[in-house]
């Protein structure tokens, strides 16, 4: 997501908003439903270049309970410290951790890796299709959402048989 504002933004005092309307960024392992839309607000404080804002996107997802292929949309406040750097720019080993991230790729401001990392941050590690979902069977594999299934329930792993005395 590259945008040509850098004269912009060059200055000490220099403020660009820019409206994210674009496809996701590679690298983030997850399946994004483009485009990713939202608002960010760059602002040069002289040392360093602040993004607040925020953005939108829509995930697919597997339930963590039935596998069921679901759609999840979140919402991800931008506030982040960034720098007038060169995205390529090797970093000092000791810094690299707490550094800024950069912004510039070659005369523009390119916020992919900006929004790479926060979709990476920000995506849920589980989810699920609904709340009361009931999952699968462990017995029968069966989609317990679909109604029940007709296995025992009695037939339980005897290293665990002591657990059953838990049971209200």
């Amino acid at each position: 997501m590259k945008y040509d504002i850098l004269g912009d933004l060059r200055r000490g005092d220099g403020r660009v908003t820019v409206e994210v309307d674009g496809p996701p960024p590679e690298g983030t392992g997850l399946r994004v439903l483009a485009p990713i839309l939202g608002r960010i607000v760059l602002t040069n404080t002289g040392s360093v270049v602040t993004a607040q804002g925020e953005v939108r996107a829509r995930l697919v997802m597997e339930c963590g309970r039935c596998l069921k292929i679901h759609e999840v949309a979140i919402t991800i406040p931008v506030n982040e410290i960034c720098s007038l750097t060169q995205i390529d720019q090797p970093m000092a080993e000791e810094t690299a951790e707490d550094a800024p991230i950069p912004i510039l790729d070659g005369g523009s401001v390119d916020l992919s890796e900006l929004l790479r990392q926060l979709l990476t941050l920000h995506a849920p590690p589980r989810s699920l299709c609904r709340p009361d979902c009931p999952g699968l069977c462990p017995v029968c594999g069966r989609d317990l959402g679909n109604g029940p299934c007709a296995c025992s329930k009695d037939n339980i792993d005897p290293r665990l048989a002591g657990l059953r005395d838990l049971l209200p």
